[in-house]
């Protein structure tokens, strides 16, 4: 039959797999054709397992199928289990805390893991994919750099940049960008991950947002930019030519320095093309990065005893108009190579989860429900379940018709609550499918009935005290007669 047609039951599987014995090759044996049935299977059920034949299973499925395997559990017995897993949810019920407290990720309903595989799980994904990739890439470019420089000083050992400004540009002045973006940047919007399972496909078991094919193209990148901005700088500021009017020309400092600025100016601007999401923490720590870089070379630049290298080197370099234009085209070539390459790459070869934000963004385009979209169904109610619904859906109306006539505030405020409780209860129901005890429908029922006898009690005082009126009215109006008659 077919792969999906295909299930396993796995019933009290045999606890010494791993233990030397006399019958060890009949259970090898045994063992590979088990494997070899499971894997046509699409699920395979394991029965009355104990903890250490669930561990045996768990580390079996990695070893032969050398995928990442995902393990659930809600009981101390699934402890060894999610231990040995590559990533462990851990589920806080009445069996206890200690399969959460071993796990990589708790919660607290199991409905809770669709949002946390679909949503969080490609967020999280795709986060760390681009600070891996940019943290190679920012740090590349001023290797690379000074492996360019080397070829002008014949491999002398001969340092480029100035001591603190190379210390401070992984710690300080390329910092922040990548923080931001590891921390609050999203993919694609909470409602669309959940509701299209292709999302996460394309984004995670595709390899759209890290491979090693991306992984190179991020090292390719660092070679061409560091490259453009090297050589343009490097040339455009060479010692043959006078910078200044006092006849001076730009020395290696000046130069360096300029190269410098172009790497952290293009490594900063860089990140805004790998962004999904943009917020005002995104717009204030990436301005904050890139000033704050020029207020701590100044700072540098005013020391002559701390940094003497650099006295005075950022005043005139400002100071050339020169140095203005060579910065200017050296920081903006390879910015514009890449929105050229991006551009012909999101048109002609779009991904999946880039089609998806052009159309969160454009809206009044809908998705093929037959093969894109997928709504997550509401859990469906068992029969008990819809007559318990019923029996309170009816009891709710029957005290609705009841107090909906002289009512008072009192009694409209506690029918208030109720109905509070009631829709509580009702709401729950359809989320975790868990029932209420008895004692629950017990209170329940007998407010109720209390409030039954309020309003009965209250309506019969009110029919009374009207009746009393009217026959003193109707005895007044005879008397008033009599009277007029005489």
């Amino acid at each position: 039959g077919s792969r999906s047609a295909l299930s396993e039951i796995l019933d009290g599987v045999d606890d010494d797999w791993n233990e030397l014995s006399e019958e060890w090759t009949d259970r090898a044996a045994l063992r590979e054709k088990f494997f070899e049935l499971a894997a046509m299977c699409k699920s395979v059920v394991a029965c009355r397992c104990t903890p250490r034949q669930k561990a045996l299973i768990v580390s079996q499925v990695k070893k032969r199928k050398g995928s990442c395997v995902l393990a659930v559990g809600d009981g101390g017995n699934d402890e060894p289990m999610i231990k040995e897993a590559d990533v462990g949810i851990g589920i806080m019920g009445e069996e206890g805390s200690a399969a959460a407290m071993a796990a990589d990720f708790a919660v607290g309903e199991f409905r809770l893991i669709h949002p946390l595989l679909f949503k969080h799980g490609v967020w999280l994904y795709d986060r760390i994919s681009i600070m891996v990739l940019y943290l190679f890439y920012k740090a590349s470019m001023v290797a690379l750099a000074m492996f360019y420089f080397g070829f002008f000083s014949g491999f002398s050992a001969h340092q480029l940049f100035n001591l603190w400004a190379y210390t401070l540009y992984n710690v300080a002045f390329t910092t922040a960008p990548i923080i931001v973006v590891a921390v609050l940047d999203q993919t694609l919007t909470a409602r669309t991950l959940e509701n299209q399972p292709l999302a996460y496909r394309a984004c995670i078991t595709r390899g759209e947002l890290f491979s090693n094919r991306i992984f190179f193209v991020w090292i390719q990148q660092a070679v061409v930019h560091t490259a453009m901005i090297f050589f343009v700088c490097f040339w455009s500021l060479e010692s043959d030519s006078i910078a200044f009017a006092d006849g001076k020309v730009q020395g290696l400092w000046t130069t360096s320095t300029v190269i410098y600025t172009g790497i952290v100016m293009v490594a900063t601007f860089r990140i805004l093309l790998e962004m999904r999401s943009f917020t005002y923490c995104h717009h204030f720590w990436i301005w904050f990065s890139f000033f704050g870089y020029f207020f701590c070379m100044i700072i540098l630049n005013m020391l002559p005893t701390f940094n003497p290298n650099m006295y005075w080197v950022v005043f005139q370099m400002f100071q050339s108009p020169q140095v203005w234009l060579t910065l200017l085209v050296s920081a903006s070539l390879p910015l514009i190579l890449d929105l050229m390459v991006y551009g012909v790459k999101n048109t002609s070869f779009p991904h999946y989860h880039q089609i998806l934000k052009e159309r969160e963004l454009v809206k009044g385009i809908e998705l093929t429900p037959d093969t894109e979209t997928f709504v997550f169904r509401r859990r469906e109610l068992r029969s008990t379940e819809q007559e318990r619904i019923k029996r309170i859906e009816s009891k709710k109306m029957e005290s609705e018709s009841k107090h909906k006539v002289d009512e008072t505030p009192e009694i409209e405020k506690a029918r208030r609550q109720r109905d509070a409780i009631v829709l509580a209860w009702l709401r729950f129901q359809n989320m975790s499918g868990s029932n209420f005890d008895a004692t629950d429908d017990s209170k329940h029922l007998q407010i109720d009935k209390r409030l039954v006898s309020q309003s009965r009690k209250t309506s019969a005082s009110r029919n009374r005290s009207r009746t009393r009126s009217s026959r003193s009215f109707k005895q007044q109006q005879g008397d008033d007669v009599d009277e007029k008659l005489k």
